[in-house]
């Protein structure tokens, strides 16, 4: 098993689209919410054959790939059941696991992949999607935010692997996966870490690569011979995460893909205070020791980890952290993005928007609609219209291919100009040239002229006179006219005859 690089780590900040209105089994897709986890999610509605609309959902979704084995069902189920049986207030509360693939699915529906995880809706932004958000304002997360919010996914992180079944044994779960895009920030100031099930899932049924980044393995899971780790692999990625919340840097991102993988591999990352000079040398005490290469140096437990940050957090003074994190989201999302996350339409709301949406599609170009009666003959404005990329393609190879002839053709009409000033001098010089031939011969002899941009050229007599005392006279003769300023982009070949040029 390999592993892409850093396929979700990009930051990107993405708007709802029109609805999609995807019937998948016994929901409804919303919308898409590819900042969501590794692989993304839709938002969903669960709606009953009588049209009764219940609560939104998420349905998260394991790449097509990691379906090809005959026990992939049994490695669904037996990891995906351990999720369910989580349950803590900094965990994304699983509510169902759905295997249903319909046979055939509704024109216009994607077929739905074959495993899918739901889990509760939470209206928020992940964390990835706020460091984008800071990024394109310049700003760095708070640190007591940034502390607070890793504590609180520390908690949810050691809940689970201190989890245990009904008979009293311990479950063993392990997330894998820690990383800004699994770390849900709720527009009331709560912490919600998602992604359970999905990185051991794909772990386990997945050859080739999976969608999953490296900078949230530690180095004895990647090195050859690797082992699966214990909890302190999310004590580790745990520690990239915090350091990414409080920089806004990937600790291990290099300008070659190569040196990131190593520097991964072998955990070679700086400080956070060689990105942010202004954090004191406790935070990257903690952060370097959660961080640290070999798993006997880092926390031990997820617990012991967020003691450490709480204890930082406090001691940048008193404050209310939920109210401080809404303040954040508030003040980076925006009204308008908050209130269409918590309040989304309901279907028949959706259903029309959908309609209208069509409909405006479906409309001609404004120059191409035929005028009312009565109407005025102003020049109408131009809407907006979509290209698609093939003729993106098209447009930019014509504009790239008219640049090229245009310079092409500067070059020629430059290089011709050139030719006619240097002949030009060069017929200055004819008759004393012509005068080294003898009275009665009648041939025209070709003389190449090479510049050095001085004023002064190198003269070089071809044919049969070449080499003889009559060519070194000739060349004499040229080679010490005033000849313009500038080198030439090639040889100039002028010709020598007594009859004149």
């Amino acid at each position: 098993m390999s592993f892409l690089l850093y396929p979700s780590r990009e930051r990107t900040l993405f708007h709802d689209g029109a609805p999609l209105l995807w019937q998948l089994g016994p929901y409804v897709g919303l919308f898409q919410r590819p900042e969501l986890g590794t692989t993304g999610a839709l938002l969903a509605r669960r709606v009953d054959p009588d049209g009764t609309e219940h609560d939104n959902v998420l349905i998260h979704q394991l790449p097509t790939g990691s379906t090809a084995s005959e026990s992939a069902a049994t490695v669904f189920q037996e990891e995906w059941r351990l999720a369910t049986l989580l349950s803590h207030p900094h965990i994304l509360r699983t509510l169902d696991t759905w295997l249903d693939v319909p046979p055939e699915p509704a024109r216009g529906a994607p077929r739905p992949l074959f495993f899918q995880l739901v889990t509760e809706y939470v209206p928020g932004e992940t964390l990835s999607t706020v460091l984008a958000m800071l990024e394109a304002k310049g700003a760095r997360m708070p640190v007591p935010v940034a502390l607070s919010v890793a504590a609180r996914v520390a908690q949810g992180l050691h809940a689970a692997h201190e989890a245990r079944d009904a008979e009293g044994r311990q479950l063993e779960v392990l997330h894998r996966d820690v990383a800004p895009a699994h770390v849900l920030l709720t527009y009331d100031g709560d912490v919600k870490l998602s992604g359970f099930g999905i990185a051991s899932t794909a772990v386990r049924l997945m050859h080739g690569p999976i969608f999953k980044h490296v900078g949230s393995q530690p180095p004895e899971t990647q090195r050859k011979g690797r082992v699966l780790g214990d909890r302190r692999v999310d004590v580790y990625a745990l520690g990239v995460t915090l350091y990414e919340a409080l920089t806004g840097v990937d600790p291990f991102r290099r300008p070659l893909d190569f040196d990131s993988l190593k520097a991964a591999q072998t955990g070679d990352a700086p400080p956070p205070s060689r990105h942010r000079p202004d954090l004191p040398a406790t935070v990257d005490s903690v952060v370097m020791r959660a961080m640290a290469p070999r798993p006997e140096d880092r926390y031990p437990t997820a617990a012991d980890f967020a003691h450490a940050m709480e204890a930082l957090r406090s001691a940048f003074g008193p404050g209310d952290e939920r109210e401080e994190l809404a303040a954040l989201l508030r003040e980076l999302s925006g009204d308008e993005r908050i209130r269409a996350r918590t309040h989304v339409p309901s279907l028949p709301e959706l259903r029309a928007r959908a309609a209208a949406a069509a409909a405006l599609d479906a409309l001609p170009p404004a120059s191409e609609q035929e005028p009312e009666a009565g109407a005025t003959s102003a020049k109408p404005t131009p809407g907006t219209r979509f290209i698609p990329h093939s003729r993106l393609l098209l447009l930019c190879a014509g504009a790239v291919l008219f640049l090229v002839s245009a310079v092409v053709a500067r070059v020629a009409k430059s290089r011709e100009s050139f030719v006619e000033e240097v002949a030009q001098v060069a017929r200055s010089g004819q008759a004393r040239a012509a005068s080294c031939l003898s009275g009665g011969a009648r041939e025209r002899v070709p003389v190449q002229l090479v510049l050095d941009g001085q004023g002064r050229a190198e003269a070089k007599v071809a044919g049969p006179l070449a080499g003889t005392v009559t060519a070194r006279c000739i060349e004499e003769a040229l080679a010490t006219l005033p000849y313009p300023r500038k080198r030439g982009l090639l040889p100039v070949t002028v010709e020598v005859a007594t009859g004149g040029p």
